[in-house]
């Protein structure tokens, strides 16, 4: 697969779509996208726009949250916010019970770093990398 290729959960969170969005959108044409042994892959820069975010985000959060609110406001699954406070990009607290929860303010942070520093490349161009129209 060429390096500018992203799998299909990557261009979800990418777009700001669910994962069964984005299957719909490329099997009706309407995004290009690859299918290969059972897999959809993406090209980043001709990802739709990413849509606005939930209303959530515009008021006031509950000063702690689960994984499940944390994973709706971020459109991932539950399990990648675990993964992410495991890689040390979420800070948490657990309860007495051991479950964990989240700060809005963190949250808040996390979605501010993603937000600026993971939007994808939209090359000014056709997406062809060398001046002759040929592809990279």
């Amino acid at each position: 697969m060429p390096a500018s290729m992203v799998p299909l959960g990557e261009a979800a969170r990418l777009s700001g779509r669910t994962p069964q969005a984005l299957k719909e959108l490329a099997d009706a044409d309407e995004v290009f996208a690859v299918f290969v042994s059972g897999h959809y892959w993406f090209d980043p820069s001709r990802l739709p726009e990413r849509l606005p975010l939930p209303e959530e985000l515009q008021g006031a959060l509950p000063e702690l949250m689960t994984a499940q609110e944390v994973a709706n406001l971020f459109r991932v699954h539950p399990k990648t916010v675990s993964s992410w406070a495991r890689q040390g990009k979420l800070t948490y607290i657990r309860t007495l019970g051991g479950h964990r929860r989240y700060s809005a303010d963190d949250v808040r942070q996390l979605l501010k770093e993603q937000t600026t520093d993971d939007e994808p490349d939209r090359p000014d161009h056709d997406g062809r990398d060398d001046p002759d129209g040929r592809p990279a």
